[in-house]
């Protein structure tokens, strides 16, 4: 009989155990407290939800470890009251340690010989649930921008180029991501600031919250500052209680683009918020905490702004301990052609058409351009030349594009004037008609030499190739007559 017994205890201890190695193996966070409220049950999976540790939680009463007014909203109040389960809630809850939580649970009442003595739940993380249905959408279709469920679109994937700067960027960008350090993306307008900064969220810690981006250009003073700080009702005149973008970005990130067009009165706000980590809303005494990442973007140097007082420099320093450059696309140029081909393809999904391959002739005038306007100049030219192309063309050309755009791109190539022999003075029209003979035959023997290869015809003459595309069109040359 004893013998028994001890192999019953025996059994039981090994199924305890068991248990207990189940319940930290699950995904979902595990708690249970007695009916006084003493923590009992606290898994690996609710350690890593409030980023604590079990072994502080254990054995602590729940209020002293959750601030939760009124106290009606404690689970184990809540299942105490009414003897039955709560499912599927909401809670949004803070830690003694300030750390923000935002759950959906299943609270369950224990009963032992018919007392209720404990309550347990079943708790799942919502930011992670949210990463978990992204995860799930972008797994339909093809590995490419996905509307994503934390306000983003992109991620570092997506952005394509096969040159060494953009390739150094994506590089940067990659080692900067798992970091908590506040980021300056640094770029000429339309080189993709906002993309590098939805994918370094999305490659963080932080990817499963939200990330919230505001235009610092785009709003009048009195309107970013309420933005930023939320209001509170009565504030002023129509004013509702609502969070800032601060606030809204709890635990993720803000994105600040084209902060160098923020007035001083309001970076002086910024810095004090930056520093103190605390937002006080307006109308409002009370300051709450906020945690999340800035990333910040600008077009012009904030330090060149910071030498004629026009950005202050504590705020400068305060935004720039991280930089990354996003190179202009004439500083590229080998990134051209993959971008035409990916805006091609994109084009062709959205318009239903089948255009499979780039006239050389327009792809020569697009590789020759600058594009002041950068990747999104191009993505915009491409889509003008592509909604007005026959709907059975397989070819975009160069009479695609619309004729202002032309004269514009032409325009810009032969802003450099165009160099004379040494020596050579035309003075009189029988000598530089002479001379435009003399070019226009030189030209075409090079052109038939090279195969009608512009890049190494220009190379052979000792001149750049948009020097050469413009005396092309100067003289009414087509390169393509010149391809065997």
């Amino acid at each position: 009989m004893i013998e028994k017994t001890q192999k019953s205890l025996k059994d039981l201890t090994r199924e305890n155990q068991l248990l207990h190695e189940i319940i930290d193996a699950i995904s979902e966070g595990v708690y249970a407290a007695d009916k006084d409220g003493t923590i009992l049950i606290y898994n690996r999976a609710f350690e890593r939800i409030e980023a604590t540790d079990r072994q502080t939680m254990l054995g602590k009463k729940d209020t002293d470890v959750y601030s939760l007014p009124p106290l009606s909203n404690l689970q184990r109040i809540a299942v105490l009251q009414s003897k039955k389960p709560l499912l599927e809630q909401y809670m949004t809850y803070q830690l003694y340690t300030g750390k923000k939580v935002d759950i959906v649970y299943n609270s369950y009442p224990f009963f032992e010989n018919g007392e209720l003595t404990a309550v347990y739940s079943i708790n799942r993380d919502l930011p992670t649930i949210n990463e978990l249905l992204t995860n799930v959408v972008k797994c339909f279709g093809r590995n490419k921008s996905k509307n994503r469920l934390n306000g983003t679109i992109f991620s570092l994937d997506d952005i394509i180029g096969s040159s060494p700067l953009i390739k150094k960027a994506l590089k940067q960008a990659r080692k900067i991501a798992p970091m908590p350090s506040t980021v300056m993306i640094y770029g000429e307008t339309g080189t993709g600031k906002e993309l590098f900064a939805q994918g370094i969220h999305n490659a963080s810690c932080y990817s499963s919250r939200p990330f919230i981006a505001v235009n610092c250009a785009a709003l009048p003073e009195n309107l970013m500052e309420s933005l930023l700080m939320g209001t509170v009702k009565g504030a002023f005149s129509g004013a509702i209680d609502s969070p800032g973008l601060f606030e809204q970005a709890e635990n993720g990130t803000l994105f600040l683009d084209e902060i160098n067009s923020l007035s001083l009165p309001l970076q002086a706000k910024l810095l004090r918020l930056l520093q103190d980590k605390v937002v006080r809303r307006l109308g409002d005494k009370k300051e709450r905490k906020i945690n999340c990442r800035i990333i910040s973007a600008t077009n012009q140097s904030l330090y060149e702004m910071a030498s004629k007082s026009l950005f202050r420099e504590d705020l400068l320093y305060r935004l720039t301990p991280v930089i990354l450059h996003i190179a202009p696309l004439r500083e590229r140029p080998e990134d051209i052609p993959v971008l035409i081909l990916e805006f091609v393809s994109r084009f062709n999904q959205q318009l239903s058409l089948n255009i499979k391959q780039i006239n050389p002739e327009l792809l020569e005038l697009l590789s020759s351009y600058s594009w002041p306007g950068n990747v999104r100049e191009l993505e915009h030219v491409i889509e003008s030349a592509m909604s007005i192309v026959e709907h059975t063309a397989s070819e975009l050309s160069i009479d695609d594009l619309p004729s202002f755009l032309i004269k514009r791109m032409l325009n810009k190539i032969s802003d450099k004037p165009v160099e004379t022999p040494e020596g050579a003075t035309p003075s009189g029209e029988a000598l530089s008609e002479y001379l435009r003979h003399c070019e226009q035959s030189y030209i075409q023997r090079i052109l038939k030499m090279k195969n009608g290869n512009v890049s190494d015809s220009a190379k052979h003459m000792g001149i750049s190739r948009q020097d050469l595309h413009y005396r092309l069109r100067k003289l009414g040359i087509k390169s393509t007559t010149y391809k065997s």
